[in-house]
């Protein structure tokens, strides 16, 4: 079981490679042995201001040097980080703040006009990065930097300190602060890393926001490997091709949506990434067509991990061998259905929704899993705390099922299962059917209220460009393929779906929306 701290991947590194490269932003890089040195200085900088352990601290920042710094420096100076969203409205902003009461905010100048009503609380000191007109009691970023001490931080820190409450997504419900230890996330990186054969020859391209638990997990990923990260501000297909073309990137994660969009990029234009050697995927599921055109644009090795939250990391893989197979053996692509085998330090059951007894291979139900990195509890909700983390279990609230051969099929959200005349619909599995037709692009599949059905299976379509399909047709197509109460029974036409920062559709605003057009 690791006893290092976060801070010590960068302490570390600056002992043993304190010459590689540890950031790439733009055309500047800067080494392990300056970039522990500016967190360090960093975290003696906000010690001062907040001295002892725990002080909670803010953080609203682009993805760049400074919020890898920050994870580092928070860490160090044994401070509890709240990575927020730069992209949520102000209001949902402001319920955060609420919730973690920070003692310090750290903020980026460009998101400070639009946020200023929620940021500027009684109680809480604002630190700027870069240029902006200071108001009295403010800090600037850069000051403490230059100003803090280099020596490392006399904090000490525990690997069961908690390190981060880090916000769900709040795809399906309100955002819950999860609260995680230096231990937890350690110990599923070090699994990662000791089951995954990760390339050491060629740095990490960051596509993922690093307010994301994903994007943050895989900077230290990056840091516990030894190899540098390359910073993207924020994901576009021919930038993030761009940066693997100039630096030789070896690695690269994103959701599947980002991976669907580099796929349609190559397919238009022609990039050098033959430095490539293994992307992965995460997040959320991705149907079998792109999943196909993705591998056929790619010639690297993938992996799928899944986790969450909750799970303090990713607790399954779908292996490298496994999308090989699938790629020489038609007999073997329906395994990339699945989100892979349980990961060596953890252990997942299926339980009943109903009873939560063990059920057998085969039959789906909630994914439940134990392991080192499982969550703290969240944060001022004991109820859902001991709903979610009952004893050494996460009771995820995702439906599945194991095969035969063990391999994990994550079927859908049990929130995001319609009850449609008393029988449990996969919106997943709806919506995996939708998007094999031509014309369509992506789906998302709810349920709405319904005095017949309970919940009416309903789709939520986006056509791709130049194509035209009526919902009859679209219906149709479904019954083809599916039961007949499992087939929409009414389908909407949008151009684009809310989204969150990391690509998944926000289901919850496509109910309120449609729920509120339904006439009374």
């Amino acid at each position: 079981m690791t006893q290092l701290r976060v801070g010590d991947l960068v302490i570390r590194n600056a002992e043993l490679i304190p010459e590689s490269v540890a950031l790439i932003e733009d055309e500047r890089s800067i080494n392990w042995r300056q970039l522990n040195t500016d967190t360090n200085r960093l975290a003696n900088a906000l010690t001062r201001l907040a001295p002892g352990k725990g002080t909670r601290v803010a953080t609203i920042i682009r993805n760049g040097g400074a919020a890898i710094e920050t994870i580092f420096a928070l860490s160090k100076a044994g401070c509890v980080s709240i990575p927020v969203n730069y992209g949520l409205t102000p209001a949902e902003i402001g319920v955060l703040l609420d919730d973690s009461q920070p003692a310090l905010l750290i903020v980026d100048a460009e998101f400070v006009e639009r946020l200023h009503d929620v940021i500027a609380r009684p109680g809480v000191r604002i630190i700027v990065r870069n240029d902006y007109p200071l108001l009295p009691g403010w800090l600037a970023y850069y000051d403490l930097i230059e100003n803090g001490a280099p020596h490392k931080p006399d904090v000490v820190i525990s690997p069961d300190d908690i390190r981060m409450i880090r916000y769900t997504s709040g795809t399906t419900a309100a955002p819950k602060g999860c609260l995680g230890t230096h231990r937890q996330i350690l110990s599923s990186i070090d699994n990662f890393l000791t089951q995954i054969s990760v390339p050491a020859n060629g740095p990490f391209l960051q596509m993922l926001p690093l307010f994301s638990g994903a994007g943050i997990w895989m900077s230290l990923a990056a840091a516990r490997h030894g190899v540098g990260n390359v910073m993207l501000p924020e994901f576009n297909p021919q930038a993030a091709l761009r940066k693997i073309a100039q630096h030789n990137v070896a690695h690269a994660c994103g959701v599947p949506t980002m991976l669907s969009r580099l796929a349609d990029e190559l397919g238009q234009n022609r990039y050098r990434i033959d430095s490539l050697q293994l992307i992965g995927y995460t997040g959320s599921k991705m149907p079998p067509r792109i999943i196909r055109r993705v591998l056929e644009r790619f010639s690297c090795d993938f992996y799928q991990g899944f986790g969450g939250g909750e799970m303090g990391g990713l607790v399954s893989y779908l292996m490298p061998e496994d999308h090989r197979a699938a790629r020489s053996n038609a007999g073997a692509e329906p395994r990339l259905a699945s989100v892979g085998r349980p990961a060596r330090y953890a252990e997942i059951r299926i339980r009943s929704l109903q009873d939560g007894t063990p059920l057998p291979v085969n039959e789906p139900g909630e994914i439940t899993v134990r392991s080192p990195s499982n969550f703290s509890g969240y944060l001022n909700r004991p109820e859902d705390t001991a709903k979610t983390l009952r004893g050494e279990w996460v009771h995820t609230g995702d439906v599945g099922y194991l095969d035969e051969h063990g391999y994990l099929f994550a079927v859908d959200r049990a929130k995001d299962m319609v009850v449609t005349g008393g029988m449990n619909v996969s919106s997943a599995e709806v919506e995996a059917v939708l998007v094999e037709h031509p014309a369509v692009k992506s789906a998302a599949v709810i349920g709405l209220p319904s005095d017949e059905w309970g919940e009416q299976v309903t789709a939520v379509v986006v056509l791709r460009e130049g194509q035209q399909v009526t919902e009859a047709e679209l219906i149709r197509f479904s019954r083809q393929q599916l039961a007949g109460y499992k087939a929409p029974k009414a389908v909407h036409f949008v151009t684009s779906f809310p989204m969150n920062s990391v690509g998944k559709i926000l289901k919850r605003e496509l109910r309120d929306t449609l729920a509120a057009r339904k006439p009374a």
